[in-house]
């Protein structure tokens, strides 16, 4: 009996022992390491680990993604039009000397006054101290499109008083009115009349229907003194 209780204390060491190598192989077996592990500064990896896992220098600059646009600067001198090119030419006529250009001619033919004027069908005739003035003009067109005179870009005063022109049933001088078309190449030779007063001293007369398309406004003025008569028409 003595001998069972002296064989305990080695029975209970032999337990502790194997209960000691069964728990370290079950930590291997299973992974788990009991070293800590060794401390990485958070400002090393920020500069020299990039976000797929690839070093890269610290000092080095980021390469942009996005390639910068050149900013052109316009001169103002360049986009605008010189000034010459959008003037208007006042281009006056009389009865002596007429306006020619590249594009057309226009020349005075006639100015007279008549109290009326009649044919075997018609007959006009001007109101109580009126008569009807008429001026004869000849255009020739050097264009290569037909050229229209617009009788609404006409104005015209009186000793000052604004007037519209008249219209006629019949042909004064065997001439047809002005405003029309005017061929390639062809000249026309036309009338536009007025009814004004018999003491009338001064008429004048502004036409721009040429002053978007060529830059030119046509003037002339006359007085009685200014009176012959136009050509035999043809």
């Amino acid at each position: 009996m003595k001998k069972i209780y002296n064989f305990i204390p080695s029975i209970l060491c032999v337990i502790i022992l194997f209960s000691s190598c069964g728990k370290t192989e079950t930590d291997i077996k299973t992974g788990q390491s009991t070293l800590p592990s060794p401390a990485v500064s958070s400002s090393e990896g920020n500069n020299n680990i990039t976000s797929g896992g690839n070093k890269k220098a610290g000092n080095e600059p980021e390469a942009s993604s996005e390639t910068e646009t050149p900013i052109v600067t316009e001169n103002p001198e360049q986009s605008q039009e010189p000034e010459e090119n959008n003037k208007t030419i006042e281009a006056v006529i009389d009865t002596k000397s007429g306006y020619a250009d590249d594009n057309r001619q226009i020349n005075v033919i006639g100015l007279k006054t008549y109290k009326k004027i009649k044919s075997k069908l018609y007959k006009d005739k001007a109101a109580k101290n009126k008569e009807f003035l008429v001026l004869f003009l000849e255009i020739n067109n050097k264009l290569n499109d037909k050229d229209y005179i617009n009788v609404n870009y006409l104005s015209t005063k009186v000793d000052g008083k604004e007037i519209k022109n008249s219209v006629l049933f019949n042909e004064p001088e065997g001439f047809q009115t002005i405003f029309k078309n005017i061929e390639p190449g062809e000249t026309l030779r036309g009338f536009i009349v007025w009814e004004v007063p018999e003491d009338w001293k001064k008429i004048e007369v502004i036409y721009d229907g040429w002053k978007d398309s060529s830059n030119l406004s046509l003037n002339c003025t006359f007085t009685p003194d200014d009176y012959f008569d136009p050509p035999q028409y043809s």
